[in-house]
């Protein structure tokens, strides 16, 4: 039986799709799906990561909802979360002024877009000293005559660290990703919108929350889920650097739990109940974002 010259086509391409896919299929059933089930089966078990695991069921979640430390690591997580509003409005009215030819835009843009270049592990370097209780800001203020400038460490308390911690990540380092981000969204704007605002009569705020956020309302919601992502699945290099989750547990969240008692603890089995719990986490994110994804493309 022959098949037509245009099916034959079309079987051919699809072929060559196949075979140009499959490396990275197997890369990604190799790296991602295996481990990610290896880590469901691990949380059924008591492991050490040496000894052969013991199968005990769903003790470990168990053990992990009865746990105080679970509970403070959502707590903190749901903290991080309120700072998203902020860390998205943020770089977008930053974006939407360097947009409209702020004198000096790109030394602002630069400086912006420098925490997001040194990383989270070397910015919690360098704020670990810039914070501390014999860091400069403590001395400027002692210079300055300022009463009790000993006692004015963020990190030293839990509701300022938790409080500090969000900020510095959410706002703070996302911030040049944001503006860069914004930018690139808003160039894409039709110019006449603008235009016909002028010849309405609309103001700066009034072309901002008319004209510029109903024109990258995708944009928008794609920054929010990412930033989402970030804060449940991103901070470890942040917090391991600047607080270890402390003071007590006031910068605990589950991705740092996770390290603590894998590799600290030894208790991989329930580290890795820990992990299935952000995994479930990062899948319902996820799917709000490809539900965002597709709801823009049918625009």
């Amino acid at each position: 039986m022959q098949f037509p010259k245009r099916k034959r086509s079309c079987m051919d391409e699809t072929l060559d799709a196949w075979i140009l896919i499959l490396p990275l299929l197997l890369l990604m059933a190799l790296f991602t799906a295996l481990p990610t089930l290896s880590n469901f089966y691990y949380s059924l078990t008591k492991w050490n990561g040496i000894s052969k695991p013991e199968f005990i069921g769903f003790e470990n979640y168990f053990r992990m909802f009865a746990d105080s430390r679970f509970l403070v690591s959502l707590k903190n997580l749901g903290i991080m979360v309120l700072y998203i509003p902020l860390g998205v409005f943020v770089p977008l009215l930053i974006a939407s002024l360097l947009r409209g030819g702020l004198p000096g835009w790109g030394v602002f843009r630069s400086i912006f877009y420098l925490p997001n270049i040194l990383g989270p592990v070397l910015l919690g370097i360098l704020y670990s000293v810039i914070f501390s209780q014999i860091g400069p800001i403590t001395e400027i203020l002692k210079r300055l005559g300022i009463p009790g400038a000993e006692s004015f460490y963020l990190f030293g308390k839990s509701l300022s660290a938790v409080n500090a911690m969000a900020f510095l990540f959410v706002i703070w380092i996302r911030l040049g990703f944001g503006c860069i981000y914004f930018l690139s969204a808003m160039s894409n704007i039709d110019a006449s919108l603008y235009d016909a605002a002028d010849v309405d009569g609309a103001n700066g705020p009034q072309k901002f929350f008319h004209v510029t956020i109903p024109s990258i309302v995708f944009s928008i919601q794609f920054c929010t889920v990412l930033a989402f992502i970030e804060v449940f699945a991103r901070m470890y290099g942040l917090i391991f650097t600047l607080t270890r989750g402390g003071p007590g547990y006031a910068t605990y969240t589950l991705e740092f739990a996770i390290y603590n008692l894998s590799f600290r603890a030894m208790q991989k089995g329930y580290a890795s109940a820990w992990a299935v719990a952000l995994f479930f986490f990062c899948a319902i994110i996820a799917l709000i974002q490809i539900r965002l994804i597709r709801k823009g493309g049918m625009k």
